[in-house]
């Protein structure tokens, strides 16, 4: 009895009840998802909803502005995790041929995904197309690596997917980071007439000096990594978060974004190191990173506001369809341009369909941003984008995972590389 007043009494008020019922309530929802063979992120979402203020109110709507810290510091990991992705030496082996079919299917994308969305998207629309169609061009690797393994596939098509996904997964980074400021630019001045000056101004100082600051930063972090690289890993991780924190801390006294700083330090990282020393950092950023996403990711689904969904409905349904048109137009007009043969041209772009985990870091940064916008300006405009962006690309990322190895595996079957006399476990392909 005494118990249950308690909890009655002080469960609103208490920050660190609220923090083990967040947790508890995420990690089932991430189980039971993974259960029925869907992203645990989507149960730590459904969870948040679910024992969030919006239907059982278990979490309090305090709670989750008191939680403003840790969005920020997730902000920093996930910047820095996408930029230690960015492994520019790919671009010293591939031919010609890689980039220019990885340059036009990522435009095509881009300018398709924008201009249905900015016409059809209505309030914040400018905002909407320029974050959607950046987010658009990156295709996850998983399945098709899964694939192709699994099945031991051989030939053209094989040959060119990897490093094509590859590079585009690099050029989507890059017109994610450099589109983001600008994106936020507009959202601040939406109805306001302003110049050209204006525009770029502001953006291009803060990519500029975050990339200034984030060069510097990776190159001193990367000396004492390598004075260090054979160390106890409790130390090469106390090297990377004070690192990040810095950045992070840098980027909220000048009052710029917490995005970049982090992710051109990645970059700096992964570029300095052989694989091998890079996977360690990884590893040991994950053991952060992971309960970070754990939480913001039930937070986020605590704090969605479930009557935008009509709106966040359309958005996903624009971009789903158009993102697949943009691919596969994309890749037959590039691989014509290259004079391609017949099978490649017409199959790759059906590689190029999945999204996954890159795809949902860059929405969680949106997301992360506009949240921090949100709270330091007190408009509640700016909150509803950034759950919109992050609820469209969660959807989205879910479809394309129920039907992405599908796509692959037919796609390689159509181009008959698939050697089904050699194939082996179907178990590869369940991840």
């Amino acid at each position: 009895m005494i118990m249950f007043n308690l909890l009655a009494n002080d469960y609103g008020s208490s920050f660190f009840l609220n923090l083990g019922v967040l947790i508890i309530v995420g990690i089932i929802g991430g189980l039971f998802f993974h259960k029925i063979k869907l992203p645990k992120v989507t149960g730590y979402i459904f969870a948040g909803i679910l024992f969030g203020p919006s239907v059982l109110g278990l979490i309090s709507e305090d709670f989750i502005t008191d939680l403003k810290l840790v969005k920020i510091l997730a902000m920093g990991f996930i910047g820095f995790n996408i930029g230690m992705e960015v492994k520019g030496l790919i671009l010293k082996n591939k031919g010609l041929e890689v980039i220019l079919i990885t340059l036009i299917q990522a435009f095509v994308t881009f300018v398709a995904v924008f201009t249905l969305v900015y016409f059809l998207a209505g309030e914040h629309n400018i905002v909407y197309a320029l974050i959607l169609a950046s987010i658009a061009t990156v295709t996850t690797p998983a399945p098709i690596v899964a694939c192709m393994r699994g099945y031991k596939t051989r030939g053209t098509l094989s040959e060119l997917v990897c490093p094509v996904v590859a590079l585009d997964d690099i050029v989507g980074i890059i017109v994610f980071t450099l589109v983001l400021p600008f994106a936020i630019f507009f959202a601040g001045h939406e109805g306001e007439v302003v110049t050209f000056m204006e525009v770029i101004r502001e953006p291009l100082f803060d990519i500029a000096f975050s990339v200034f600051i984030g060069l510097i930063l990776g190159y001193f972090t990367s000396l004492v990594i390598k004075h260090y690289r054979h160390s106890d890993n409790m130390s090469l991780e106390l090297i990377v978060v004070t690192a990040i924190m810095i950045s992070v801390g840098i980027s909220e006294l000048v009052e710029m974004s917490d995005i970049l700083i982090p992710l051109v330090m990645g970059i700096v990282i992964t570029n300095f190191f052989n694989s091998q020393i890079v996977n360690k950092i990884k590893d040991n950023t994950d053991t952060i990173l992971l309960p970070l996403l754990l939480v913001f990711f039930t937070l986020s689904g605590a704090d969605l506001r479930l009557q935008s969904m009509d709106v966040i409905g359309i958005l996903t349904i624009i971009y789903l369809f158009t993102r697949i048109f943009g691919k596969i137009v994309g890749t037959m007009m590039a691989t014509y341009a290259v004079k391609e043969n017949t099978k490649a041209k017409k199959f790759l772009g059906l590689m190029m369909i999945p999204q996954g985990g890159v795809a949902l870091d860059m929405a969680i940064l949106a997301e992360l941003r506009f949240v921090q916008i949100s709270q330091e300006t007190g408009n509640n405009e700016f909150l509803v984008i950034g759950q919109t962006i992050f609820t469209v690309i969660l959807s989205a990322v879910i479809v394309y995972k129920l039907i992405g190895e599908i796509v692959v595996k037919k796609a390689f079957e159509k181009a008959g590389e698939i050697n089904h006399t050699d194939e082996t476990s179907l178990d590869l392909l369940r991840f």
